[in-house]
């Protein structure tokens, strides 16, 4: 209802990361709609990281920040954001959103597998649970993650899948007579599991050429692989790039890549990567490749843009970015058709919509 204020409680970090373009979309929706937004984030640096999860207790900031609010809504991972809100809301008796990306729970048991073997990570992840229990609405970004969660807390109108989308206003491309670069991979170095070096791989023995559009703290070390592999030459690290000047770096490319680690995790196997939405406003066929029976590759397979590759084989990835290059202009309207049906405004009406029958 207009007039009434929503509390979001995220992450201090990168404001070009994925889920800050996220949310930020569903804060301009929510304002046009007369909603107050009132954000709070949470700094997890350094030491104060490890003490955060350690104590899990809301600072009083946020405390007295949502003593004034109507509603919070927040977003995982990280997990801390959602046990923090839930114990807020909790004591004020105040409904909850929270928008579940990733299935961390899962992704945790072999990304931190000393501190699953510990038990740290199912105290968190128990405590996470309540959150999410706790809440009015949880938000889901696929269909496998929503048939996860509904395995968990019951299939109900409480799960919600509200796709992870792009702008098609700012990713365009007027002139695709310029796509000079045979493969784009758009890339948060800050997370490990983008599984480059077996793309690094497959390029080895080719003369095709790779622009890596990203930073964070792995980028020396991926940007050491490229040296050790001989393939620098070939391989363009342009950093991290706006997301508004994004398109004219996209639109240079003929093939977007998508990659993760071939393993068996439910965190891999149900999670759609951001960039593939963005990849096709900018017109690009995707190249993915990971674990066999991937929501990606079943997104890849059914709209029939681009190809996917489950078997860690460079060779037979190689095999696949050739063809695809080969005919990537055929794929140009068509992935572009698709993209308009994952627009990041219309997306979040959905979320007004929810937020409107909670408050109403």
């Amino acid at each position: 209802m207009a007039g009434q204020t929503i509390l979001f409680v995220l992450t201090k970090g990168e404001e070009t990361s994925a889920y800050k373009v996220r949310i930020k979309y569903f804060e301009q929706a929510l304002k046009a709609n007369g909603y107050n937004i009132v954000n709070f984030e949470i700094s997890l640096s350094g030491f104060r990281k490890y003490l955060s999860y350690f104590l899990r207790s809301p600072p009083k900031n946020l405390i007295e920040t949502a003593k004034r609010s109507d509603l919070i809504f927040t977003t995982s991972p990280i997990l801390l954001n959602a046990i923090l809100s839930y114990k807020v809301a909790k004591k004020y008796k105040l409904p909850l959103i929270v928008d579940v990306r990733d299935i961390w729970e899962e992704y945790a048991k072999t990304a931190h597998s000393f501190l699953h073997r510990l038990g740290a990570t199912k105290r968190i992840v128990s405590e996470y649970y309540m959150a999410l229990e706790y809440a009015s609405k949880i938000l889901v970004v696929t269909k496998p993650m929503k048939q996860y969660y509904e395995s968990i807390f019951g299939t109900n109108d409480k799960i919600v899948m509200v796709s992870n989308g792009t702008d098609v206003d700012v990713i365009k491309c007027n002139n695709t007579s310029n796509r000079k670069e045979d493969l784009v991979y758009l890339a948060d170095l800050n997370h490990p599991y983008h599984n480059l070096e077996f793309l690094f791989a497959t390029l080895k023995d080719s003369n095709l050429h790779l622009m890596v559009i990203g930073g964070g703290k792995y980028l020396e070390a991926i940007k050491k692989e490229a040296q050790t592999l001989r393939i620098s030459d070939r391989v363009s690290f342009v950093g991290r790039i706006p997301y508004e000047n994004l398109a004219s770096y996209l639109c240079k490319a003929k093939v977007g890549v998508v990659g993760r680690p071939f393993i068996n995790n439910v965190g891999y196997l149900h999670a759609i990567p951001v960039k593939t939405y963005d990849y096709l406003a900018a017109g690009l066929p995707i190249a993915g490749y990971g674990p066999k029976n991937s929501a990606l590759e079943v997104f890849i397979k059914e709209n029939d843009i681009g190809t996917y590759v489950g078997d860690p084989n460079p060779n037979f990835l190689l095999n696949e970015l050739a063809k695809l290059i080969a005919k990537y202009e055929g794929y140009t309207q068509k992935a572009r058709k698709i993209a308009l049906n994952f627009d990041r405004k219309k997306l979040a009406q959905k979320v007004v919509e929810i937020v409107n029958e909670i408050l109403g």
